[in-house]
This record gives C-alpha cells, structure tokens and sequence, in this order.
C-alpha cells in the first residue's frame, strides 16, 4: 500500500489517483489493488463484497456493474450490450490537462470529523471512519480512448498520524 503525507494535500493525492487509473489502464488489476486500501465492508445479494482482481476488472468492462459477467451482461441488457471497456491512460489522452485539472477539484479534504451518526448515513459504520478525512468521487474514468461518465470513488483515511491513502468504494455511473 503506498501512503502519501498528509500535510502534502491534494498534488499526490491526485498522483495517487493518476497511479491507480495507469494500472487500470495497463490492465495491472492485482497491482491497482496492492496500491491502495479497498472496502471490503459492502454487501451485494446479502453477501460480503471483497474486491478481487477480476471483480475490479468486471467493474470496468461492465460500466460499474462489477457483480456481472459478460455473459450476465448480454442476457440482461440486449446482445448488443458493449462488455469491452477498457480504462485508458489520462497521461496519453487528447484532454489531459482538463482531466488533470478535474481530478485535482475532485478531492475533497473534510473540514470536520465524521460522527456516528454521519457514518450510519454513509454505510461506512464498518470502516475505521473516524479517520477518514476527505472523498474523492472523480467523474470522467477515460474508456476505450474518450472521456466517460464512469465515477472512481474513493476516500482519503489516515493510516497513522503522518500518512494518509485512498480506500477504493466504487466505479459507478453518477
């Protein structure tokens, strides 16, 4: 897990972020993982969702429906469903700096501590939320080459007094 400085605020965070899509984009699912904290605190079906490798992989080529296979995705949604996402590089893209520039507006330091009842209304009552003190919900993942409105969502914790790293809680359509 890579860790950044706290007192840094927002350039490495959004370094932080740039690395983590690069990996995605370089198909480096395992790798993505490895880089950040994941929540692993959710339920799907009534079930424990655990971020894998290959369900980070299926939340991209499904659009943020990560709990599909291609297949489920073709049955459910018409055989000329598109199931072959890919994230592409923001440091090759046509509009880099724009997407740069919305990354960085994109992270959100809190300016007060999360209560209890603040976590209730999150559903992060199973995350160490007290020291969560920022999001990050960034709207515009590159896929297959263009700008989309996949969002990355993510939260900025503390893992000690000095450091912070994002926890990954989702790809979704906003």
């Amino acid at each position: 897990m890579k860790t950044i400085s706290i007192s840094i605020g927002k350039e490495k965070t959004k370094n932080l972020i740039i690395d983590w899509i690069e990996l995605l984009a370089q198909e480096k699912y395992a790798e993505a993982l490895d880089l950040i904290l994941y929540d692993n605190t959710q339920t799907v079906d009534g079930e424990l969702w655990v971020w894998t490798p290959e369900k980070l992989e299926a939340a991209v080529f499904t659009y943020g429906l990560p709990w599909f296979t291609k297949e489920d995705m073709k049955r459910e949604y018409g055989a000329d469903c598109p199931v072959d996402y890919k994230v592409t590089s923001i440091l090759n893209a046509p509009d880099k700096d724009r997407l740069l520039e919305d990354i960085e507006s994109s992270i959100v330091f809190f300016d007060y501590d999360i209560s209890d009842n603040m976590a209730k209304t999150w559903g992060v009552t199973k995350l160490d939320y007290k020291n969560i003190i920022g999001e990050v919900l960034f709207d515009g993942v590159p896929l297959n080459g263009e700008r989309s409105d996949l969002t990355a969502l993510f939260w900025i914790i503390k893992v000690n007094e000095n450091d912070v790293t994002l926890v990954f809680r989702e790809l979704h359509v906003m």
